[in-house]
Order: C-alpha cells, then sequence, then structure tokens
C-alpha cells in the first residue's frame, strides 16, 4: 500500500513539474478529438438512417471490400509515410514525400492489373465483380495519399488541420452513403460513399501543405530519392510486412466469417465494429497522432518526460472506454432502438467485442515502437496476434461454434494481444528512460573534475 502511494504521489508531483508540457499535449489532443468528436456525432446521427437504408448483407459486402482496402494498404505506401516525422532537414523531409507519393502512384494501377486478373477468382470466393476490383484500387489510391497528408501535417504540428481533414473525412463519408442510397442500397454504393469522403479529407490536408507537395515534385532527383529509401529502408523492410500481418489480423474475421455464417452476420459484426470504432476515431487517432508527434523528439531529449506522457495518456483513454462497457448488459436494446429491430443482434455481438476495445484503446492509442526503432518487436507482435485470431477462427470452424461463441474467441485472442502491445510499449520507453539516464552519469563523471 506504501509503494502504492508513494507511486502515485511521483506521478503527480512529475505532472504539477511538467504542468505547461502536458497542457499543450491535452490541447492538441483535445483540438483534434474535438472537431472529430463533432464529426462522429454527426456521423452517428445520420447511421440509424444508414441503417435503414443499407441492410446487413450490403454492409457485409461493403465490409469485405473494405478489409481489402486495409489489407493492400502497407504496400501501397510501404510505410514510408511513418518516416515523415523523422528527418531533422526539411528538404530530406520532402525527398521522403515525394517518395510516398511516387510509390502510390506506382503501386495503384499495379494492383488494378492483378485484381482484373484474379478477378474470376475473387468472384468465387468474395463475390467480387470487375466493378468491385477497381473501386478497391480507387480506395486503396485514396486512403494511402490521405495517410501520407495526415503524417506531414503532423511533422509540422498542425493539428489543428489535421482535426479540420479528419472532420471532413467522417462527414463525407457518411454524406457521400447518404446521398448515393438514392440510386442503390448496396455495397458499391457504400464504396464510393468511402471513396468520396476520404478524397474530400485528403484535398483538405493536401491544400494545407501544397507548397511543400509542389516543392518535393519540383526538386526530385533519383540520387535522394534513393538516399532516403536506403536510410528508411526498416520501414518498407520491416514495417510493411509488420502492417501486413496487422491488416491480415484485423481484416481476416470479414474475410472468413462470411464464408462461416453469411453475409449477414458480417454485416452485423461490421456494424458492431464500426460503432465500438467511435471511440478509436473520436481520441483513439488524436492520443496517437500527437503521442507520435511527441515521441519522435522526446526519446532523444527527455524520455522520462516522454514515460510521464505515456503513462498519462493511458490512463484517460481507459477512462474514455469505460462508459461503452454499459453494451455489456444493453447492447442487443440499445442497438435495436437506434438502428432498427433488424440490427439487434449487431448489439449482442458489440457486447462482447467492447471488452476487447477497451484495451484495445489504450493499446494503439500510444502504440509508437516503430519510432523507438524496435520494428521489430513490433513484426514479432503483429504475428502473435495474428496466430490468436487465426486460432480463433480455427477452432470455431472445427467445433462448429455459433457466431456469437465465434466472437468470444476473436476478443479473448485480443485482449491477450493488445496487453502484450501495452507492455512492449511501456518497456521501450523504460530502456529509452534507462539508457538516457546512463549517458547522463557518464557526461557527469566526465566533466567532473580532477581530484
Amino acid at each position: 500500500m506504501n509503494t502504492l502511494a508513494n507511486g502515485t504521489a511521483r506521478l503527480f508531483g512529475a505532472v504539477r513539474r511538467n504542468g505547461s508540457f502536458i497542457g499543450r499535449v491535452t490541447g492538441d489532443v483535445m483540438r483534434i478529438s474535438g472537431a472529430v468528436g463533432l464529426g462522429q456525432a454527426l456521423a452517428f446521427l445520420a447511421a440509424p438512417l444508414l441503417t435503414r437504408l443499407y441492410g446487413p448483407e450490403a454492409f457485409g459486402h461493403f465490409a469485405i471490400l473494405g478489409a481489402l482496402v486495409n489489407l493492400l494498404l502497407p504496400w501501397a505506401l510501404l510505410r514510408f509515410n511513418w518516416a515523415l516525422p523523422l528527418p531533422q532537414e526539411d528538404a530530406e523531409a520532402r525527398d521522403l514525400l515525394a517518395l510516398c507519393l511516387l510509390i502510390v502512384l506506382a503501386a495503384a494501377p499495379l494492383f488494378a492489373v492483378i485484381g482484373v486478373l484474379a478477378q474470376p477468382w475473387l468472384a468465387g470466393w468474395l463475390s467480387m465483380s470487375v466493378l468491385d476490383v477497381v473501386l478497391v484500387v480507387v480506395a486503396l489510391a485514396v486512403t494511402a495519399l490521405h495517410e501520407i497528408a495526415m503524417s506531414w501535417l503532423v511533422r509540422h504540428k498542425a493539428f489543428a488541420v489535421v482535426a479540420q481533414a479528419r472532420f471532413v473525412t467522417l462527414v463525407g463519408v457518411v454524406g457521400c452513403q447518404i446521398l448515393l442510397a438514392a440510386r442503390h442500397t448496396d455495397a458499391t454504393s457504400l464504396l464510393l460513399g468511402y471513396i468520396g469522403g476520404y478524397s474530400l479529407g485528403m484535398l483538405r490536408g493536401a491544400w494545407h501543405a501544397r507548397s511543400d507537395v509542389a516543392a518535393s515534385l519540383r526538386a526530385l532527383a533519383p540520387a535522394r530519392l534513393r538516399g532516403v529509401a536506403v536510410e528508411y529502408r526498416r520501414f518498407p523492410l520491416v514495417a510493411t510486412p509488420s502492417s501486413m500481418v496487422s491488416a491480415v489480423s484485423a481484416q481476416v474475421p470479414s474475410l472468413v466469417m462470411p464464408s462461416l455464417y453469411g453475409l449477414a452476420v458480417n454485416g452485423q459484426l461490421s456494424l458492431a465494429a464500426r460503432v465500438l470504432w467511435q471511440p478509436t476515431a473520436f481520441v483513439g487517432q488524436a492520443v496517437n497522432q500527437v503521442f507520435w508527434g511527441n515521441a519522435a523528439r522526446l526519446q532523444h531529449e527527455d524520455p522520462r518526460r516522454l514515460w510521464l506522457l505515456f503513462l498519462i495518456l493511458n490512463a484517460g483513454l481507459l477512462a474514455a472506454m469505460a462508459p461503452a462497457l454499459v453494451l455489456v448488459w444493453w447492447g442487443p436494446e440499445l442497438f435495436g432502438w437506434i438502428f432498427g429491430p433488424a440490427w439487434a443482434t449487431a448489439g449482442e455481438y458489440a457486447g462482447v467485442l467492447v471488452l476487447g476495445s477497451f484495451v484495445g484503446l489504450a493499446a494503439h492509442g500510444t502504440e509508437s515502437l516503430h519510432i523507438y526503432g524496435r520494428n521489430h518487436w513490433m513484426a514479432a507482435w503483429e504475428v502473435t496476434r495474428l496466430t490468436f485470431i487465426a486460432g480463433s477462427l480455427a477452432l470455431s470452424w472445427w467445433l462448429d461454434l455459433s457466431p456469437l461463441a465465434c466472437i468470444a474467441a476473436l476478443t479473448a485472442g485480443g485482449v491477450l494481444a493488445n496487453l502484450s502491445l501495452l507492455a512492449l510499449n511501456a518497456l521501450a520507453i523504460l530502456r529509452l528512460r534507462a539508457q538516457h539516464g546512463h549517458d547522463e552519469m557518464k557526461d557527469k563523471a566526465r566533466c567532473a573534475p580532477a581530484s
């Protein structure tokens, strides 16, 4: 008890000593989450209309198409966008920006050709038409450009613009999906709405960075592009496969559930996941972008402050997710009332999934292993998580479990994986802090006068 009290006292003492820093970070988080919160509120208010316009089957097929976009995204970027906050010199950062843009422009037509050639096989497995293939590639390109724009804004700590772009994206997606429902209420309209919303958000971010984009393209030089590609090679070599494994872990349920239980169950699951994603979009991504931007600097300058920031943000994220636990008891009733009687099953699924989201929001909100140079840790964690997810799905198929039991198995694996991710990030920061303290002691010993 005394140890706990002493630890709490030290934490609050550190918060008081770093008051201005914590205040600035909190302000950045609130700036992003406030704008995103308004966008999420508008999107959530429109969601009952969407669920009455589109049925579970349409959402189920849209979940498949969206899963493919997220699976291919790491390869469309080679994760060089994650390195954009790191260069000390703006000229080097602009070369890296140009490299990111060129990779996306080259990847999109390549994926289009591969997709069209593979369409007969995709039609048999996922019921995908040629139009679906083309729209998935367009959505992939738009999402990749959106990611690049957000990473560049984070580099310059333009968090107000990040907030505006994300607001436009969220509202744009839902608004476009509602408008397109007047023509067709199928997965194609849902995907076109996604493309429209992300295009608007990407254009808002790109407009703010237009001078940097123009300068990076004007200064294109193969030698410099090769230079930054070599310097930041750990991102395509380690972070990209790691991200791919992460995408498979996150998206494989949407690709496998239709085969096990049908499109309607997949649609119910996608709505449950979409609702539980709201805190992640509202607070989690805002925290992650602010933490990411500060971690790149603090890991070298002041790891003690980075550790304090890690603790405070995790506590805040866990508190932010706590109200969602009400779904454990009243999930079906709330979903049936808000989204319509046809979606009560989604509330039952959400009541189970929320237990994993509670831990996942904190784990991913403060995840920055690639910033600390621990890409191999992240890769190992991604493989571990995929093992949990694949094992849960295989067990569900082998034992012929019900959809709810399958979701419970997936949730249990997710909780274990996210707890281990929290531990890895804490260990990485503690190692940085210990190394920084060791370096300070060596510097003092070197500067001390000889006796």
